[in-house]
């Protein structure tokens, strides 16, 4: 069964960066292999920005638990756990033989959002009044309140 390895997928987002680096400083320093392509210069890099980015809010959705770490499966990243270094973190893809894998259509449906880590939900009792007008913000004093 193969694994991602955490390491070579971001091996492989710095390669991105590393890219969409080499192309700037080409076009800054005039030394770009082909002039007649310097023009689409900031919309390869913001390819690869966007890519980099996507793939890692990906990851992170990944490594908070909230999507199979299998969707991150690529051959630049795959590795068994005899191949994989020591100090590699290697993911598993969820197992789903033995039940059914839910669609993602109905996995949407009745999947309910979930608060960031660390944060819990305010019950509306706990919410604060709102300000009064001409206060910006201010919060009553208890005299006030009583009155």
């Amino acid at each position: 069964m193969e694994h991602i390895s955490l390491s070579a997928e971001l091996g492989e987002i710095r390669y991105a960066i590393e890219g969409a680096h080499w192309i700037a400083d080409s076009v800054a320093m005039g030394t770009v292999p082909d002039p007649e392509r310097v023009h689409s210069a900031p919309v390869i890099i913001s390819a690869i920005l966007l890519l980099v980015e996507n793939r890692l809010h990906q990851l992170g959705r990944v490594l908070r638990g909230e999507e199979n770490p299998g969707h991150l499966l690529t051959p630049h990243n795959a590795t068994t756990q005899e191949e994989a270094d020591r100090d590699d973190v290697v993911l598993r893809a969820w197992d789903w033989s033995g039940m059914s894998r839910p669609s993602p259509s109905k996995q949407k449906d009745t999947e309910q959002p979930h608060p960031a880590a660390g944060t819990e939900p305010i019950s509306p009792l706990e919410k604060n009044p709102p300000a009064e007008p001409n206060k910006q913000g201010e919060q009553p004093t208890p005299t006030e309140e009583q009155s």
